[in-house]
């Protein structure tokens, strides 16, 4: 009888550590994950660079992305209101001829994206967005003042992101290179 209750003992600690271990595994495997990337589009009119950030959500469960902050030195950076046509309106108006585009019209589709980018509006991140499960991403973009790049965003969501805590920072961009798109 001892050795069958000391068996059983042994089984049943075994049995323990293992119940421990796969919810630790479980409570880890539950974490969700986004992918950041960043971009900079410097404005052709004025002192204004447009980042644009994709967040790709890699989770096999949709997100909501709560909040979204550009930070600079931990200081959280805004949109300046940037206008293509008021920018060009105003630069006209300081060299009193017509302007041309200082950049040479081109055929490439590249091109025209990045003309394109310059010109539109920005698209704050504002309230509640849905972030789709598996590999599907959403941009935002804000327009800032050329010294304001930021080297910080700050996402919270309503699942996990780290093992506690719903928030999560990246860095973006490594502030002693300047980054051109």
């Amino acid at each position: 009888m001892n050795i069958i209750n000391s068996i059983n003992i042994i089984i049943s600690i075994f049995a323990g550590l293992l119940g421990i271990l796969n919810y630790f595994y479980t409570f880890k495997s539950n974490v969700c994950s986004v992918f950041v990337t960043a971009q900079t589009i410097e404005a052709i009119y004025g002192d204004s660079v447009k980042v644009i950030v994709n967040l790709t959500n890699e989770s096999g469960i949709s997100l909501e992305l709560k909040d979204l902050k550009l930070l600079k030195n931990g200081k959280q950076i805004t949109d300046n209101g940037y206008s293509f046509e008021k920018a060009k309106s105003n630069y006209e108006k300081l060299h009193k001829k017509k302007y041309f585009s200082p950049i040479p019209e081109l055929s490439s589709n590249i091109y025209l994206t990045k003309q394109g980018l310059q010109k539109s509006e920005s698209e704050n991140f504002y309230g509640n967005w849905l972030l789709p499960k598996n590999g599907t991403h959403i941009t935002c973009s804000y327009w800032i003042d050329r010294d304001q790049i930021p080297d910080t965003l700050e996402i919270t969501t309503n699942k996990r992101l780290r093992l506690f805590s719903r928030t999560k920072q990246y860095y973006i961009f490594n502030m002693t290179r300047k980054i051109e798109s």
